[in-house]
C-alpha cells in the first residue's frame, strides 16, 4: 500500500502542488493566467488522478485526503463539473461488486464530500443516492456499511429540505429499518448520527408520525450496551423532540403534494422522556436515566439557541422535569441527580440573569407547594444554590420571599431537606456576607426559644419542634463554616456563643429523653463545624473543657448503658455524632505541626478504643433494626482513626481494627462492592474504562454516580460537596472505610503481618470463582492492595521484603490472567505492579519487567496481553527513566508487536502502555521515534472502521513524541512533518476526544518546542476553541495560553486576546475554568500594561458600564455553514494549506457531543456582560491603578500617562484631588453608568475598610 502510494504521489504530486498548495497570492496570478480550456484542463487531469486512485481501493486517511483535496479543486475551479463528477461517482457505485469494499468506501467517501460543499446543486440525485446507499448498507463489512450511512448523512445535510419527498422517505426508511438495528456498534453511531440530520435540516417529509416513531427508536436504542451509541441516539431523540415542539420549523419537501400542514407533537416530551425515565428497570436502569438526562439538556439547548426560544420560557420546562419526582415519597438518590444535572446544564446555564434572578423566586415557590415531594425540594435548594453562585448577588425580589422559601425548609421533616435548607443559606451567606449577622443572631434566638419548647411539647407538636432543632443547629453550623471565609469577617462573638450553645445542648439537655437524644447529636454537630471551620486560636483557651465533652459519653460500663438504653437507634446516632467532632477535633488540635498535640493524644485514644468496644458489643447482638445506625458509627469511628497522624500511636487496637477490615475478605458474599477504585486509580488512564471522561467534570460525576434509597447526609462544614445528594449507600460507604483503613493498618504491620494478611487476601481470591459475587470481591482485593501500597509509599517505610513483594506479585497477576474482570479491575492489578516495582529495589523491578515480557511469548489471550501491555507501561512509569533503561527497547518492541494486532481491546491497550513507557524513558526513548511514528502510521492506515479510541491512542503518541524530541522539531523536520500531518488527518473526524488531542498537540509544541511554530499560528488554534461546547477542550485552550503569555508574552499583547478571554469568562459556566481565565488574564494584565495601560483601562471601562442582560446568541442554519450559498471558489475547507498550521480548519469547527455544534451558533458579541464579570473588571481596574505593581514608581511619563487616559472622558477620575474614594460628583452619568462605577467604588471601600478574615465587631 505504501509503494502504491508512493507511485500514485509522484504523477499527481506536481498537479495538485502546482495548482493548489501554492501560496495564495501566487495562486490567484496562476488564475489570472490559466483561463478558459487551461483551467478546465488542469482541475479535469487532477480529478482524473484523484478519481483513479480512489477506484484502486485506497486506506481511510488516503481516501478521505482524496475524497476532500476532489472537492477543495472543484470549488476552486470550475464548479459546472459537479454534476459530470457526481454522476460518474453514482455510477461507479451502482456497478459496484461485493468484492471491492474498500473501492466503493472510497468513492462513496468522496460522494458524501461532494454532497457536503456542493448539496444544493446536485439535489436531484439524492435518491439515487439514498439507493445507492441501501445497497452499500448489505455489504459484510462494517466500514463499508458505515460508509453509506455516513453518504447519507452527508447528502441530507448538504441537500437541506430541497429535494424530492419520496428520497427523503426513502433514506428515512433505510435508518429505521436497517442502520438502528445493525450488528456493528458504528453503523448504529452512524444511523444516529443521520436522523440527527434529518432533525437539522427540518424533517422533510416528515409527519408527525414519523416523528414520533423516530423518537421511539430513539428510546429503545438507550438500551444499547454500548455507551457511544447511547450518546448519539440521546442526542439524536432530544433535537428531533425538539423540531416537532416547533412546527414552523419543519420543512415541507418538493414534490407531488399535497403535504399535511406541520403539526406540533404533542406529549412528546412526556411519552418520550417522562415517561421512560419513570419506567425505567433492569439492569441498565442508570444507564438509561442518564441517556434521557443527557436528551433533556440537548432539547433544552436546541430549544433556547437553535428555535430561538425566550429563556422565560426554560421555567415551564424545569417544573416538567421535576414532576418526574413528585411520586418519590422517599429520596431516590439516582434520579435526583439527573434532575439536578438537567435543571443546572439544560436550564439555569441558559438563562440570561434577569430571567435567573426570576427563577430563583420560581424555585422558592415551587418550595411551597404542598405537593412537593423532599426530593423536588432538594432539587430546587440545590438549584437555588447554584443559581445564587452564578449570579453573584442575591436579588431584592428574592430576599422579600426567603422567609417563606429557605427559611421555612429548615423545619421541614425530611432530614435531608433540612440539610440542604442549611446548604442554602451558607451560599447566601457567601454570596452576601452581609447577611451573616442577622442569620446568626436570628439562628441562636430561634435555638435557645426551641430548647425551651421541647421541654413542654409532647407528640406532633413535639416532633415538629425537634425537626425545627435540628434546622436551626444546621444553619449556624453552616454559618460557622462560612464565616471564616467571608471578605468582612464575621462577628467576634460568634465563636463563643455557638460553644456556648453547644455545651449547653450536650451537657444541660432537655429532660424529655427523646428530645435529649435530638439535643446532643444536634451540640455535637455544631462543635463539629466549631472544630473544623474555625481558626484554632479561637477555642485554645477552652480546649481542655471541649476535651472533657465526651468524657460523658464514652466512660463506664458500655455494656451495660446498652442494655439501659430505650432507644438504641437514636443513641447509636449520638455516638455517631460524637465519634464525628471527634475527628475534627484531632484535625484541628492533633497534627504534626501542633506542638501540644501529644498533651490531647492519650485522652483522644481512649475515646476511639471506647468506640471500638462499643462496635465490639454491638456487633455481637441482633440489631436489624438497628443495623444502618451501627453501620454509621463504625463508619465514622475508622474515619476518625484514619485522621491521626501516626497509626502507631494506636497500635493496640490494630489487632481489633483488622478484625473489623477484613470482614470484606473474610466475609466476601456478605459485602457490597467498593466504589473507592475510581478514586485510587491514576486519572491519566482514565479513557481506559470504564469511567471514561466526557464533556466536563459534572457530567463524569453524573455518568459515575451510584447513589440509592440511603446514605449518608452532606456533611455541612465540609469544603466540597458533592454535586448530587447521597452519592453512596450505607452499605457501600462501610466497604470503602473498611478497605481504606485496612490498607492504613496494612502498611504499619511487621513482614509476617503483611504476609498474614495477604494470605487472606489470596484465599479470599481463590474462593467463589463460580459465584455471581466474586467480580465484588475482586475489586474489593484491588481496593486494599492499592490503599496498602500507596500507604507503603507515603510512610517512607525501609524497603519491603522480597517475600511480600513476589506474594504480592503473584496476587496481581492472577487478577489479570482471570478472563472476566472489568476494565477497572485491569487497571487497578496493572497499577498494582506498578506500586511494587517503587517499593521493591532496581533488581526486583528488572525481574518483573523481564518475567512479563516472557509471558507474552506465545500469549493467545488477547485480554491478558493487553493487560500486560499496560503494566509493563505502568512499571516503567513509576520506575522508570535512566534505572531502566537499557529495558525501553525490549519494552516498546513488545508492546508495538501487540498494537498492530486486529483485536481492538489489545490494541487500545498496548498503545497506552506504549505511551506510558514513552513518557518514563525520555531521551532513551529517542533512538525508537521513527519505529513509532512508522506505528502510528500504519494504525492509521490499517485500521479501517475510524474506531475513535484509537485515533485517540495515535495522537497521545504523537503528543508524547513532541515532549520527547523537543528542540529538534524544526520546522522542516521530517519528524514534525510526519507528526503535524497524523494530528492533522485524525483531527479531521472532529470526535471530541480527538480534538482534545488536537489542542493538546498545540500545548506539547508550546511547551517543548516552541521554535516550530509562530505564536501566531499557535492562537489560530487556540481562540477558536475558546468558544468550545466542550469545557475539557476550553480548559486545555485556556491553559495553554497562560503558557505561552508565560513564556514569551510580546506576542500575544501585539494580538490583543484580552476582550476574547473577557468574553469567554462572561459565557463560562464552570467555576475551574473560570478561574483559570481570571488567571490568565490577570497574568497578561501584568505582562502588558506597562507598555499599554490606556488600552487596558480603555477595555475595562466598558465592561464595567455594561448592561447585565447577556448577550443575544443567534442560530444560523443557511448563511455562513451552507455551502450552496457561497460564492464560487469561496468555500472554506477544513484541510488547511502545508504552512505552519498544525490543525487545519479549526475556525468554526463543529465538536460533537453537545446539543448544537458550534458551527451553528454565531454569537452576536455586544456590550452586555453579567454582574460577575464587571465585577471582575472593576477588580482589574483597581489592580490597574496600583502603578508601583507594575514597575510605575519614578516613571513619570507612564504615571502622567495612566492620569490623562483615566480623567479623559466621562469617567469618573481616580485622582486624590477629588472625594475620599476619587469619585467626581460634577460629572453627569447615565443609569449604566452609575451602576458600573458603583460596582467598582463597592470593591474600592471593601478593600478600604477591612481585610480578608477581619472580625468585626457586633
Amino acid at each position: 500500500m505504501f509503494d502504491l502510494m508512493n507511485v500514485w504521489h509522484k504523477n499527481i504530486s506536481a498537479m495538485i502542488k502546482e495548482f493548489l498548495l501554492k501560496p495564495p497570492i501566487r495562486r490567484k496570478r496562476c488564475f489570472l493566467w490559466c483561463v478558459g480550456e487551461s483551467i478546465l484542463l488542469w482541475q479535469r487531469k487532477c480529478e482524473e488522478a484523484l478519481y483513479s486512485l480512489l477506484i484502486l481501493g485506497a486506506r481511510r486517511p488516503v481516501r478521505h485526503l482524496a475524497s476532500v483535496v476532489m472537492a477543495r479543486i472543484i470549488s476552486k475551479g470550475d464548479t459546472i463539473s459537479v454534476y459530470s463528477r457526481v454522476s460518474s461517482l453514482q455510477g461507479f457505485l451502482s456497478d459496484g461488486k461485493r468484492n471491492e469494499p474498500h473501492k466503493l468506501a472510497g468513492i462513496a467517501q468522496c460522494l458524501g464530500e461532494l454532497y457536503q460543499h456542493f448539496g444544493r446543486r446536485i439535489t436531484s440525485g439524492l435518491l439515487e443516492t439514498t439507493i445507492i446507499a441501501a445497497k452499500l448498507i448489505r455489504f459484510n463489512e462494517d466500514f463499508v456499511r458505515q460508509e453509506a450511512l455516513h453518504l447519507l448523512q452527508n447528502a441530507l445535510e448538504g441537500s437541506g429540505g430541497t429535494a424530492a419527498a419520496s428520497a427523503y422517505t426513502e433514506a428515512f426508511r433505510l435508518i429505521t429499518r436497517v442502520g438502528i438495528g445493525d450488528k456493528s456498534f458504528i453503523v448504529r453511531i452512524a444511523a444516529a448520527r443521520c436522523l440527527k440530520a434529518f432533525a437539522n435540516i427540518g424533517g422533510p417529509g416528515l409527519g408527525v408520525g414519523e416523528l414520533d416513531n423516530s423518537a421511539s427508536f430513539c428510546v429503545k436504542a438507550l438500551e444499547d450496551p454500548i455507551a457511544s451509541v447511547r450518546d448519539a441516539f440521546a442526542e439524536a431523540l432530544g433535537l428531533l423532540l425538539a423540531l416537532g415542539m416547533n412546527p414552523e420549523a419543519q420543512v415541507q419537501p418538493r414534490g407531488k403534494g399535497p403535504f399535511p400542514p406541520a403539526k406540533k407533537l404533542e406529549g412528546g416530551l412526556h411519552r418520550h422522556l417522562s415517561l421512560p425515565f419513570s419506567k425505567a428497570n433492569g439492569p441498565r436502569l442508570k444507564e438509561i436515566r442518564v441517556s434521557l438526562t443527557l436528551s433533556w439538556v440537548f432539547f433544552l439547548q436546541a430549544i433556547r439557541l437553535r428555535y430561538l426560544h425566550p429563556d422565560t420560557g426554560l421555567q415551564d420546562f424545569a417544573l416538567q422535569v421535576m414532576d418526574v419526582l413528585r411520586v418519590d415519597t422517599s429520596v431516590d438518590a439516582h434520579s435526583l441527580a439527573c434532575v439536578l444535572y438537567i435543571l443546572r446544564v439544560g436550564i439555569t446555564d441558559q438563562m440570561t440573569e434577569p430571567t435567573q434572578r426570576n427563577f430563583l423566586v420560581f424555585l422558592g415557590n415551587q418550595l411551597q407547594s404542598e405537593d412537593a415531594s423532599p426530593s423536588m425540594k432538594i432539587a430546587c435548594l440545590r438549584t437555588l444554590s447554584y443559581t445564587l453562585k452564578t449570579l453573584g448577588e442575591v436579588p431584592s425580589e428574592f430576599k422579600e420571599v426567603l422567609d417563606s422559601t429557605v427559611i421555612a425548609a429548615v423545619s421541614h421533616s425530611s432530614q435531608l431537606v433540612r440539610i440542604e435548607a442549611a446548604l442554602s443559606l451558607r451560599t447566601l451567606t457567601e454570596v452576601d456576607p452581609n447577611c451573616v449577622g442577622g442569620l446568626f443572631s436570628y439562628g441562636v434566638t430561634m435555638l435557645t426559644a426551641l430548647r425551651e419548647n421541647v421541654s413542654f411539647e409532647k407528640n406532633y407538636n413535639l416532633q415538629l419542634e425537634l425537626d425545627s432543632l435540628h434546622g436551626q443547629t444546621a444553619v449556624l453550623a453552616a454559618l460557622v463554616s462560612v464565616s471564616p471565609k467571608l471578605p468582612l469577617g464575621y462577628p467576634s462573638r460568634f465563636p463563643r456563643s455557638v460553644l456556648e450553645v453547644s455545651k449547653k445542648m450536650l451537657t444541660d439537655p432537655s429532660r424529655n429523653p427523646v428530645a435529649t437524644t435530638v439535643e446532643n447529636e444536634a451540640g455535637w454537630l455544631l462543635l463539629s463545624s466549631l472544630l473544623a471551620c474555625m481558626p484554632k486560636e479561637e477555642l485554645e483557651d477552652q480546649v481542655f473543657d471541649i476535651l472533657s465533652l465526651w468524657a460523658a459519653f464514652f466512660s463506664g460500663n458500655m455494656e451495660h448503658e446498652i442494655h439501659q438504653t430505650g432507644d438504641l437507634t437514636s443513641r447509636i446516632c449520638v455516638w455517631s455524632a460524637a465519634i464525628d467532632a471527634l475527628t475534627a477535633f484531632i484535625r484541628c488540635f492533633i497534627s504534626p505541626d501542633v506542638t501540644s498535640a501529644g498533651v490531647f493524644l492519650q485522652p483522644v485514644i481512649v475515646y476511639l478504643s471506647r468506640a471500638l468496644s462499643l462496635i465490639s458489643i454491638l456487633a455481637t447482638k441482633d440489631l436489624a433494626s438497628s443495623r444502618p445506625a451501627l453501620n454509621i458509627l463504625i463508619i465514622r469511628t475508622l474515619i476518625a482513626y484514619q485522621s491521626l497522624p501516626d497509626p502507631m500511636v494506636f497500635k493496640n487496637d490494630h489487632s481489633q481494627i483488622i478484625q473489623l477490615c477484613t470482614s470484606p475478605f473474610r466475609d466476601a458474599s456478605g459485602c457490597e462492592e467498593s466504589s473507592c477504585l475510581r478514586l485510587l486509580l491514576d486519572r491519566r488512564d482514565a479513557w481506559l474504562g470504564p469511567w471514561i471522561p466526557g464533556r466536563d467534570s459534572f457530567e463524569d460525576e453524573l455518568r459515575a454516580f451510584q447513589g440509592g434509597k440511603d446514605g449518608l447526609v452532606p456533611t455541612i462544614w465540609e469544603e466540597e460537596i458533592s454535586n448530587f445528594a447521597q452519592p453512596e449507600t450505607i452499605n457501600k460507604k462501610l466497604v470503602n472505610e473498611m478497605l481504606l483503613c485496612f490498607g492504613v493498618i496494612f502498611a504499619c504491620q511487621d513482614s509476617s503481618g503483611m504476609l498474614s494478611l495477604l494470605g487472606v487476601i489470596e484465599q479470599c481470591l481463590k474462593t467463589g470463582k463460580k459465584q455471581p459475587w466474586h467480580a465484588a470481591s475482586v475489586t474489593n482485593i484491588c481496593v486494599g492492595l492499592l490503599a496498602g501500597f500507596k500507604a507503603l509509599l507515603s510512610f517512607r517505610v525501609p524497603p519491603v521484603s522480597l517475600e511480600i513483594l513476589s506474594s504480592a506479585q503473584g496476587i496481581f497477576q492472577s487478577i489479570m490472567a482471570a478472563g472476566d474482570i472489568c476494565a477497572a479491575q485491569r487497571r487497578a492489578a496493572a497499577e498494582g505492579l506498578g506500586l511494587l516495582a517503587r517499593l521493591g529495589n532496581d533488581v526486583f523491578t528488572a525481574r518483573m519487567i523481564r518475567s512479563l515480557l516472557g509471558d507474552l511469548t506465545g500469549m493467545t489471550d488477547s485480554t491478558y496481553a493487553g493487560s500486560i501491555a499496560f503494566a509493563l507501561g505502568c512499571i516503567h512509569r513509576s520506575a522508570g527513566g535512566m534505572a531502566l533503561s537499557t529495558l525501553v527497547t525490549g519494552t516498546v518492541n513488545s508492546i508495538s508487536m501487540l498494537a498492530r494486532s486486529s483485536i481492538t481491546s489489545l490494541q487500545t491497550w498496548s498503545l497506552h502502555g506504549l505511551l506510558l513507557t514513552i513518557e518514563a524513558a525520555g531521551l532513551s526513548y529517542v533512538s525508537q521515534v521513527q519505529a513509532t511514528l512508522g506505528l502510528a502510521l500504519d494504525i492509521l492506515l490499517s485500521e479501517e472502521n475510524g474506531l475513535v479510541e484509537h485515533q485517540q491512542g495515535v495522537g497521545r503518541l504523537i503528543n508524547a513524541i513532541v515532549a520527547v524530541l523537543g528542540p529538534e522539531l524544526a520546522p522542516g523536520s521530517i519528524f514534525f512533518s510526519r507528526c503535524k500531518s497524523v494530528v492533522a488527518e485524525i483531527s479531521s473526524w472532529q470526535e471530541a476526544s480527538i480534538m482534545l488531542e488536537s489542542v493538546r498537540f498545540t500545548q506539547q509544541l508550546v511547551l517543548f518546542a516552541p521554535q516550530a511554530v509562530s505564536v501566531h499560528s499557535h492562537l489560530q488554534v487556540l481562540l477558536p476553541t475558546l468558544a468550545s461546547k466542550q469545557p475539557t477542550l476550553r480548559h486545555l485552550a485556556v491553559s495553554t495560553l497562560r503558557h505561552l503569555i508565560e513564556k514569551d508574552p510580546v506576542p500575544i499583547i501585539d494580538e490583543q486576546i484580552e476582550e476574547s478571554l473577557f468574553h469567554m469568562l462572561d459565557e463560562e459556566t464552570d467555576s475551574d475554568i473560570a478561574n483559570m481565565v481570571r488567571t490568565t488574564i490577570m497574568r497578561l494584565l501584568y505582562a502588558s500594561c506597562p507598555s499599554c495601560p490606556s488600552h487596558w483601562i480603555t477595555i475595562c471601562r466598558n465592561l464595567v458600564l455594561a448592561t447585565s442582560t447577556r448577550r443575544n446568541i443567534e442560530y444560523n442554519s443557511n448563511s455562513e455553514n451552507d455551502p450552496s450559498n457561497a460564492l464560487d471558489g469561496d468555500i472554506k475547507l477544513n484541510t488547511g494549506d502545508d504552512n505552519e498550521n498544525m490543525v487545519s480548519g479549526h475556525k468554526r469547527v463543529p465538536i460533537p457531543g453537545h446539543a448544537l455544534e458550534s458551527s451553528n451558533i454565531i454569537i452576536q458579541r455586544d456590550k452586555h456582560l453579567r454582574y460577575r464579570t464587571r465585577v471582575f473588571a472593576a477588580d482589574v481596574i483597581e489592580v490597574s491603578e496600583c502603578g508601583s505593581d507594575f514597575g510605575f514608581v519614578g516613571d513619570k511619563e507612564n504615571s502622567s500617562k495612566m492620569g490623562m487616559v483615566i480623567n479623559k472622558g466621562r469617567k469618573p477620575p481616580f485622582s486624590k484631588g477629588g472625594s475620599d474614594l476619587g469619585w467626581s460628583p460634577n460629572i453627569t452619568m447615565n443609569k449604566s453608568e452609575k451602576l458600573g462605577w458603583l460596582v467598582w467604588l463597592g470593591r474600592k471601600r471593601d478593600s478600604m475598610l477591612c481585610s480578608p478574615n477581619a472580625h468585626i465587631a457586633s
